[in-house]
């Protein structure tokens, strides 16, 4: 049953059908923590919405209404704590624990299919490495599900690395993931080395690090490039990033596919790169 369902059955009369245009159909699940968008003309009907929330998802214990979207160089959106208390929690996906806290560290379950592709695509022994890596989903997901001979993470929000570190011992991984505190600038040049498969997990500013990440790529090596775009873009969008690449590097895009939305007709796109 939707929550526009659930509150028209709920409130009859009470709720008009223009505030029912407004409610959201969908919203995030993250553990035991609902992130639900609520515009500004029905916030009055928060509680109603916390009840029908609870009604589907009787494991929740913590409801936060996104008032600021994802920005800043630690890509962090703005809550506010409209049920519960609580905001660390611990989410699973792909047979692996990932604990938490949203409103101090960037992480979406609508990237969990996204995840799944690229360690389906990782060949045993293969050396990764993970720009942007957050608390960890990309890096542990693939130490976990694929046979990589390391992964290496880079994160530079100091929250999201401490609970980095702390999902590679929960999920037993020590021995295969390397956890970097840093700037990707500064941090990357550094590492001993060449790559065999790059992520670039984050579409806000991936543009201004493409010269960064090149210098870690060999012949042979794939890039996973993220970016947003609008759907009027689409058809060119694989060439425009093979292009940004090409100043640096010889590459061909040779994949891209949506994986989610920014905002309406703005989708986060991937797109996949073969070096040389």
């Amino acid at each position: 049953m939707s929550l526009k369902k659930i509150l028209k059955d709920r409130l009859g009369s009470r709720i008009s059908e223009k505030e029912l245009l407004m409610v959201r159909r969908s919203f995030e699940i993250i553990g035991d923590i609902v992130v639900v968008d609520i515009p500004d003309e029905i916030y009055h009907l928060k509680d109603e919405i916390v009840r029908a929330i609870l009604t589907k998802h009787k494991h929740v214990k913590t409801v936060l209404r996104k008032i600021g979207e994802v920005r800043g160089d630690y890509r962090l959106a703005e809550y506010e704590i409209i049920y519960g208390r609580e905001t660390e929690t611990v989410c699973k996906e792909h047979g692996c624990k990932f604990l938490l806290d949203p409103t101090k560290v960037y992480y979406s379950v609508r990237l969990s299919g996204e995840r799944e592709r690229i360690f389906r695509l990782v060949n045993p022994g293969e050396r990764i490495l993970v720009m942007f890596a957050g608390v960890g989903p990309f890096a542990i997901t693939i130490a976990k599900n694929a046979r990589p001979k390391e992964v290496v993470g880079v994160e530079l929000n100091p929250e999201a690395v401490k609970y980095f570190r702390k999902n590679v011992k929960l999920n037993r991984v020590e021995n295969i993931v390397r956890v970097y505190e840093g700037d990707v600038r500064k941090i990357v040049p550094e590492l001993e080395g060449s790559f065999d498969r790059i992520l670039m997990p984050s579409p806000n500013n991936a543009q201004d690090f493409v010269d960064v990440a090149v210098t870690k790529a060999k012949k042979g090596s794939i890039i996973h490039y993220y970016t947003f775009a609008g759907v009027e873009e689409e058809k060119e969008l694989q060439k425009r990033v093979e292009k940004l690449f090409s100043r640096y590097i010889k590459c061909k895009a040779f994949f891209m596919r949506r994986c989610g939305s920014f905002a309406p007709y703005v989708h986060r796109y991937v797109v996949d790169l073969a070096v040389g």
